[in-house]
């Protein structure tokens, strides 16, 4: 019987604890496990390439940011509100239109957003 009365306790506080180490784990998700992953520098290299008017080169590094992005997406979906992500995968999209445009001033507009809803991405 006190087999049961301990499991009646330990179960429900390991269970919140996990739940909890997930809720804040976002800050940490979101860094680049290994050379698939490394949205930020994509963007910063990005930027490099809209600046340079490097058109080509833009084209396949908003398509990695993309790829990059859904690598990211499915390990900080638990820990971050839905409407950051919706945001985030917005400004890629604009950026990605805007690459198709080579609409420089409007990319660069849409990389700075993303760099504002980068940093507060799991805060």
């Amino acid at each position: 019987m006190k087999k049961h009365k301990w499991l009646l306790y330990t179960i429900p506080i390991i269970m919140l604890l996990l739940f909890i180490a997930i809720m804040i784990s976002g800050p940490w998700l979101k860094k680049p496990f290994g050379t698939q992953d490394r949205l930020l520098e994509s963007i910063q290299k990005l930027e490099k390439q809209v600046l340079d008017k490097q058109w080509t080169q833009a084209k396949d590094q908003i398509e990695y940011s993309l790829q990059a992005w859904h690598r990211i997406v499915n390990r900080i979906q638990f820990s971050v509100e839905r409407e950051s992500i919706y945001d985030i995968l917005g400004a890629l999209a604009r950026i990605q239109g805007g690459i198709a445009a080579q609409d420089d001033q409007a990319i660069m507009e849409e990389i700075y957003y993303f760099y504002a809803l980068w940093d507060n991405l799991g805060d």
